[in-house]
């Protein structure tokens, strides 16, 4: 009976201190998911998201933003390491471990609004001169692993955006929940752009680093997942993203 009590009390003992385990959280430079706000705090629809996650398991390490090829180095190299936010697709899956979805993303080709180029698939688009991409993330690995050849990468999408309307790209791969915000960041308007045509759907995720331990992951999913339950999820989505519905069940990976 001793003997029970004391292996309940280890095993107790162990999962706590694995949840308090220090851990490397990841962002990008991305609004209105993450970014930095007036007060020079971190901000942003995802760090709002895992901040409220943060406070309900008791973390708190520091959320630190960096170019999203730099953490993505990061999350391949080292255990107990967080960024986001990360789609999920079938290439990535068995290489991470999940937290969401927080957000889908519906990703397309835009031009700009004067522009005559008519593109309706990838295909054509193959063609074209260049086409701004975001360096490592979803957009620039699925046009990549399609054969495109005339990918220019930028380590912010704010950069493309502006690639764009100094014509040094064609096309800009962008998500038509941010272009808004992305326009307005680099001094322009959505007016001055057009879609023309979507390419690409994905959910996107709070992503883990394989060795970090999956009792806190799952620590992780539990507590977003109460806070969809308890509406808190739905009050942050719809602060930052008041036009656009919030993420549906989880779906499998494309």
């Amino acid at each position: 009976m001793i003997k029970s009590i004391l292996f309940l009390l280890c095993a107790c003992l162990f999962n706590a201190n694995s949840f308090a385990q220090s851990l490397s959280i990841y962002c990008e430079d991305d609004k209105p998911m993450e970014f930095v706000g007036p007060d020079h705090k971190l901000t942003g629809f995802g760090v709002e998201v895992v901040q409220e996650i943060q406070r309900r398991v008791g973390n708190k390490d520091e959320i630190k933003m960096t170019l999203w090829a730099l953490g993505l180095r990061e999350l391949d190299s080292r255990p107990n390491t967080a960024l986001f936010s990360m789609a999920r697709t079938a290439e990535r899956d068995p290489k991470y471990l999940w937290v969401g979805p927080i957000a889908e993303r519906n990703y397309g080709l835009y031009v700009k609004a004067d522009s005559t180029l008519n593109v309706t698939n990838l295909e054509e688009a193959k063609a074209v001169r260049a086409i701004g991409v975001y360096h490592g993330d979803v957009r620039d690995q699925y046009l990549t692993k399609l054969g495109f050849k005339n990918l220019d990468r930028a380590d912010q999408n704010v950069s493309n955006f502006k690639k764009l309307m100094l014509d040094r790209v064609v096309m800009y791969a962008g998500s038509t929940a941010d272009i808004k915000s992305q326009a307005e960041s680099a001094g322009y308007a959505i007016s001055d752009v057009k879609l023309a045509f979507n390419f690409l759907k994905a959910q996107l995720f709070i992503t883990f680093s394989k060795g970090t331990d999956p009792a806190l992951v799952a620590q992780w999913n539990k507590a977003l997942d109460d806070m969809k339950k308890d509406k808190t999820f739905l009050s942050l989505h719809r602060k930052y993203y008041p036009d656009i519905d919030p993420p549906g069940p989880l779906v499998a990976p494309y």
